[in-house]
């Protein structure tokens, strides 16, 4: 069940040494809402929903893997 769809993705700067934000928009309810990303570089790059609030309303979307790995391939990008 698709809750949001993703618009766009922002890259932000490095906030903490290895933890950097992103900030993507989407359009839920015909409304623009932002969110933002935590990915962390340790052994292995992983990404987390900053608000609670966004693990909430996409708890059922089955896209919603495929949006965290998108963050992540823009990251090691970004990193290249």
């Amino acid at each position: 069940m698709l809750t949001m769809t993703p618009l766009a993705i922002f890259a932000e700067n490095e906030y903490q040494p290895n933890a950097h934000r992103y900030r993507v928009r989407f359009l839920q309810n015909e409304k623009e809402v932002d969110f933002t990303f935590t990915v962390t570089e340790r052994e292995f790059p992983g990404v987390r929903p900053d608000d609670e609030e966004f693990s909430t309303i996409t708890l059922k979307d089955p896209l919603m893997p495929n949006l965290l790995q998108a963050i992540l391939n823009l990251h090691e990008a970004r990193r290249a």
